[in-house]
């Protein structure tokens, strides 16, 4: 009988290989029904499995699709019969036992700011003391007896945010499906019997420590951990203690995955699964479930974390965690929740959550061309590979995995360096949120986007961290109801722990307006808007920082705000923390050290005053993570990126402060305003990285700080002089490497100076190599030698988006920068403008020299229309509410 199994196995395996040459799209044809738009979403035909035995290579699960809700998330493999789910929780981090706080070093700044006025090397022995690292929750396997698959696909619905795998042996066609919840807070799988009734049989078991990848490499090391199986095979969970180390706020903390099971038909029985051999496992044995002749089988897991499991001595000898007990409950009451008639309703599960993902996901839509492709992933990235000239196809597949990534990784927080998604210890970076770059790349899209969603989670992700802003600004410079962003979070801490001098954070001066500048735009595109208080962050922590002045709120106010519900945007949030980065930038200006009209910097102890032609100095001033080519320190002196988010951080809060009242005295800012230190330009006439005649530019280098006038900045749209400077930079500017950051932001430099030609050539050297996984996730370099990140994968939006669509305040211009390749026919429907309008429907068809917009003013206003492709101008009056369209004519 096995003989002949085996025969029919080979004869099929012939029969799909000789169908394959025939018909290439068979396995896409033949998968159509697992999407609800193919438009929408993407396949692979080849899966990585991952080892059960040994540890793991970083590349196998970095292939793996992934789905989320910005808190839950997880990895599959797709593996036909030995499937990997690597389950997520955003605020997972890893303790190391370095402090967690400021160290103050208020007193070594006047000899910092002398040394650079006197053009001497700063140095120390201060060690670079790293935040927590980003990691993985439980990694539960799904194992079958293997046969030989034929028809295999794996693919993501964009729209429901749904992985699943698909593939034919000898016993049918078998499926399985995933995603998380957005209504439910978990990740629900469901595994179904085959095409011809043939039962599931498998085994559950989680993963040991060792086998993750990287293993060793970091503070993994130190944890503990055990599998459990609950009575009657309810659940099977993995849960750990952090390390105990003293310094950490985790030391008695750990974190759990739990995975509750449910079953039509056949048995479940607990089995042991061998020895664990990893030093840091505590179990008595490791057990897993075994399935046999099921109907159907449903996972639904929760991972989660607490401060209190215990003193980490204590974890081997307890019998019950607390954790687990509340994660097992939650669980099994959405299991409840979707049983009907003792069947779970896996569809139902799926469309409560659908009718959340599904409408902000498809608030906008993008289409190149006049057809969808059939290609799976890994050939659309072949198609590309080498190519100088953009693939419309994989323009805009990518567009839609991008939307997706972020819509995934948004509600609670805001994209990581790896989005959301991790499979590794010591991740890249550690995977933490960087906010001199590549935060704000991955945010470049965050209100143009049109969902809410992405701007909920970030002011929550800026309110979680706050607090710890004034304690920077404190221990660094001595400033009090002041505040200063951190360079790095790890989620939870954001004091700035990193002080050595080759990498300066304690100087970064603009990181607090550039975060808070793309909350300023959410006023800009929606309005004024209420930001939820929920568990996300703890309002009583912020009754300093949320101060308009220096005393903080009562507590009585506290509750005000509390028993309303929500923090309104404009006056809770942006007034009080603007003000307060406005505190230090006043604060780090005296006359004492100025800036003459020549562009000198010069010390006079005890000035009091600025005369007329002098300008403020900026120093201690820091442009990531670059120093002069003259001069080996990065702690300079008026980098234009401060001077640029210096003046951003006084309009911002000029303009709300006139918006609350028309009457408001703005006068003291306005006066510090014009004593900014100006721009300088080097012999090319290229804008200067520091605004100071005794530093060099350095320009081999993959950061494009000095360009923060163009983007985020509009500086450049009304200033010829300037914006030609900055063109010149930009041509100047060549990365030292192979990081995508750098092509990312170049691209989004260029769409905001409406240059096809930089947008596109972006475009092509981030897309014609291997950036790409099958998964059309991204690696943190153009040649895939660098680790997992969505810089490029999400920050593609925003580069689309600012190429299709320039707005500001009472102003649109279409197609400002449309690349010049892959783009000749398209629409993009719903993106939304910084001028409180939305774009219902934009065409354009190159060939036939004409441009189509149709908008709907969300306020009564008079907007100015302009096309990049032709020299008409219209300008339309709208009343609330109210569309129109405008066409526009252009010879090619």
């Amino acid at each position: 009988m096995k003989l002949i199994k085996r025969i029919i196995s080979i004869i099929l395996t012939i029969v799909s290989m000789i169908g394959g040459l025939i018909n290439p799209v068979d396995i896409f044809e033949q998968s159509k029904d697992l999407f609800s738009d193919t438009a929408k979403a993407s396949y692979s035909e080849l899966f990585y499995e991952l080892s059960a035995n040994e540890m793991n290579s970083t590349d196998t699960w970095r292939q793996g699709m992934i789905s989320g809700n910005g808190l839950q998330g997880v990895i599959t493999s797709g593996s036909p019969y030995s499937d990997t789910l690597i389950y997520q929780n955003m605020h997972f981090i890893l303790p190391n036992d370095n402090a967690r706080y400021c160290p103050d070093t208020s007193h070594e700044l006047e000899t910092v700011k002398q040394n650079i006025a006197n053009n001497q090397d700063i140095t120390d022995n201060a060690s670079y003391d790293d935040v927590y690292a980003f990691h993985p929750g439980g990694v539960l396997r799904i194992d079958q007896k293997n046969r030989k698959e034929q028809n295999f696909v794996r693919y993501t619905d964009y729209e429901t945010a749904q992985v699943g795998v698909r593939y034919t042996d000898i016993r049918g066609v078998w499926e399985r499906k995933t995603f998380t919840s957005q209504a439910d807070n978990v990740t629900i799988t469901k595994i179904n019997k085959s095409s011809t009734d043939s039962k599931i049989n498998l085994t559950l078991s989680m993963d040991d420590i060792s086998t993750y990848a990287n293993f060793g490499k970091g503070n993994e090391v130190d944890l503990q951990y055990k599998k459990i199986v609950g009575a009657d095979c309810e659940y099977i969970a993995f849960v750990s203690h952090y390390p105990g180390y003293e310094n950490s706020e985790l030391k008695n903390g750990g974190y759990a995955t739990v995975v509750y099971v449910v079953c039509e038909g056949g048995t479940k029985k607990i089995i042991d699964n061998g020895e664990v051999t990893d030093e840091q496992y505590c179990g008595d044995s490791n057990p897993a479930i075994k399935i046999k002749k099921a109907d159907a089988v449903y996972l639904i897991a929760v991972s989660d974390r607490t401060y209190d499991m215990g003193a980490y001595g204590d974890f081997d000898n307890a019998e019950s965690y607390t954790l687990v007990d509340e994660l097992v409950d939650k669980t099994k009451a959405v299991a409840e929740k979707y049983t009907v008639d003792d069947k779970f309703d896996y569809d139902k599960a799926l469309e409560k959550h659908a009718e959340i993902f599904s409408k902000e996901f498809n608030s906008v839509t993008f289409k190149l061309g006049d057809t969808d492709s059939t290609d799976s992933n890994e050939d659309l990235v072949g198609r590309q590979y080498q190519k100088s000239e953009l693939v419309s196809d994989l323009m805009e597949r990518a567009y839609y995995s991008g939307r997706y990534a972020y819509l995934c990784s948004a509600g609670y927080s805001t994209p990581r360096l790896y989005g959301m998604w991790t499979g590794e210890w010591a991740p890249g970076w550690g995977s933490k949120y960087t906010m001199d770059a590549n935060v704000n790349l991955q945010t470049s899209s965050m209100n143009t986007s049109n969902m809410k969603s992405t701007y909920i989670g970030y002011a929550s992700f800026i309110l979680r961290q706050v607090a710890d802003w004034e304690e920077n600004a404190k221990a660094t410079h001595g400033f009090t109801d002041a505040i200063q962003a951190p360079v790095n979070t790890d989620g939870d801490k954001a004091v700035i722990t990193e002080t050595c001098y080759p990498y300066p954070f304690r100087y970064w001066n603009a990181g607090t307006s550039w975060m808070l500048h793309p909350l300023y735009e959410t006023l800009l595109c929606y309005g004024d808007v209420q930001i939820p208080i929920t568990y996300e962050f703890d309002l009583n922590a912020l009754k300093s920082v949320l101060s308009l002045t220096e005393y903080d709120l009562t507590d009585a106010e506290i509750k005000e705000l509390e028993d309303k519900g929500y923090l309104d945007l404009r006056t809770d949030i942006l007034l009080p923390l603007l003000t307060k980065s406005a505190n230090y930038w006043d604060r780090m200006m005296s006359p004492e050290y100025y800036t003459d009209k020549d562009g000198n910097v010069i010390y006079e102890k005890g000035k009091t005053e600025l005369n007329e032609d002098e300008k403020y100095a900026i120093l201690p001033s820091y442009s990531p993570e670059n120093n002069p080519a003259n001069y080996p320190s990065p702690s300079v002196v008026n980098s234009a990126i401060d001077i640029s988010a210096c003046k951003s951080n006084l309009e911002m809060l000029i303009n709300i402060m006139k918006s609350i009242d028309e009457n408001a005295d703005t006068s003291y800012w306005e006066e510090l305003y014009n004593n900014i230190p100006d721009y300088l330009y080097d012999e090319t006439g290229a804008i200067k990285e520091w605004a100071a005649n005794d530093f060099h530019e350095n320009n081999l280098h993959r950061h494009l700080s000095h360009l923060y006038c163009v983007w985020p900045m509009f500086e450049t749209q009304d200033n010829t002089d300037l914006y030609n400077a900055c063109v010149q930079a930009i041509e100047n500017r060549a990365s030292e490497n192979n990081a995508s950051h750098a092509l990312v932001h170049r691209a989004l430099i260029g769409a905001r100076l409406k240059d096809s030609e930089i947008v596109t050539d972006s475009l092509v050297g981030l897309t014609n190599n291997w950036i790409y996984y099958d998964s059309l996730m991204t690696n943190h370099d153009t040649n895939r030698w660098s680790c997992y990140c969505t810089d490029f994968a999400i920050g593609y939006l925003g580069i689309i988006n600012e190429s299709l669509v320039y707005s500001y305040t009472g102003e649109i211009e279409i197609l400002p920068a449309l690349p010049t390749s892959g783009f000749d026919v398209g629409e993009i429907c719903g993106v939304r403008t910084r001028s409180q309008a939305v774009i219902d429907s934009l065409k354009w068809n190159l060939t036939e020299g004409t441009a189509e917009v149709k908008i709907t003013s969300d306020i009564a206003q008079n907007i100015e229309f302009s096309c990049g492709l032709s020299e008409e101008i219209h300008t339309l009056s709208f009343e609330k509410g109210e569309s129109k369209t405008v066409t526009f004519s252009f010879v090619k």
